[in-house]
């Protein structure tokens, strides 16, 4: 938008409402004038006079229109969208121009203020069913079909390994799921993932008992993945008590860090993850 004139440039932004004027006049054009391509808006005025040659608005009648410098403003940076002038920022530009799906019942229990990032983008992936598993990898060329005997989940090698398999229903991820759910109280949660999804999506508030839940099922799957692409691509295996320590470390270090208002629930919660209470007392609430 301009102001003073002083940083726009007077070709190739676009200051006025009917464009660029480097779509009216060419390059030749503007050295014949003796203008330099890399004038300002504020060269081709003077006392407050356009200096344009008088030919080129016959040729070019919107020129008329041009917007005279104010010297009183600055040159502002302007986002147009849908006819709409806004302040520029990459969030206006990207709000604008990406893409737009369904709303996602599941995205506020995969994305929240206390997730673990990595744990979250891992979940998210799943919610989406995005991982490379094996049965999208036998879903590309039919023909390899011949081969699926040869592939078999690394955790329990039983079968190929798909989404509600690893999660968590093979025999090594239910082992980790039954035992990393006690952690948050969802014993009456199954190692079917439509449960577990069901529960996330219902479970809204911002209670310490749904921050938890939801911190344990990112850092179950995640650590299950993890153990997956370790056996895969380094060769290396834990077994599942391992997995559980170290959902149950990690969840633990996370609360460390989260400071709650004290309540009789909050309390308990933090007793059962071995955790004090030592400057806890304001934010999210119990």
């Amino acid at each position: 938008m301009s102001g003073n004139g002083n940083n726009i440039s007077l070709w190739y932004d676009n200051w006025n409402e009917f464009g660029p004027l480097c779509n009216l006049v060419t390059p030749r054009l503007i050295r014949s004038a003796g203008f330099s391509l890399d004038a300002r808006v504020v060269d081709a005025y003077l006392n407050g006079n356009v200096m344009l040659p008088l030919a080129w608005f016959d040729l070019f009648p919107v020129l008329y229109e041009m917007v005279k410098p104010n010297d009183a403003a600055e040159d502002q940076l302007v986002w147009k969208d849908g006819g709409q002038s806004l302040p520029f920022s990459t969030r206006v530009v990207w709000d604008s121009i990406r893409s737009r799906g369904h709303h996602r019942e599941w995205a506020k229990a995969v994305w929240f203020t206390q997730c673990i990032p990595r744990h979250a983008f891992i979940l998210w992936l799943i919610m989406r069913e995005k991982l490379l598993t094996q049965d999208k990898i036998l879903g590309w060329n039919i023909s390899r079909r011949k081969n699926m005997n040869m592939m078999c989940c690394l955790l329990c090698y039983a079968d190929f390994d798909s989404h509600n398999h690893l999660f968590f229903e093979c025999q090594f991820s239910s082992q980790v799921w039954l035992k990393t759910r006690r952690f948050a109280g969802l014993m009456s949660i199954s190692p079917e993932w439509t449960s577990i999804k069901q529960w996330m999506i219902h479970a809204q508030s911002k209670s310490i008992v749904n921050i938890v839940g939801k911190l344990v099922i990112a850092a179950s799957a995640y650590h299950v993945w993890q153990e997956r692409n370790n056996r895969l691509f380094k060769n290396q295996t834990r077994p599942p008590n391992i997995v559980v320590d170290l959902v149950f470390s990690t969840v633990r270090y996370k609360l460390m860090g989260i400071r709650f208002k004290m309540s009789p629930r909050v309390r308990a919660v933090l007793e059962d993850w071995k955790i004090g209470d030592h400057g806890r007392d304001d934010d999210d609430d119990g």
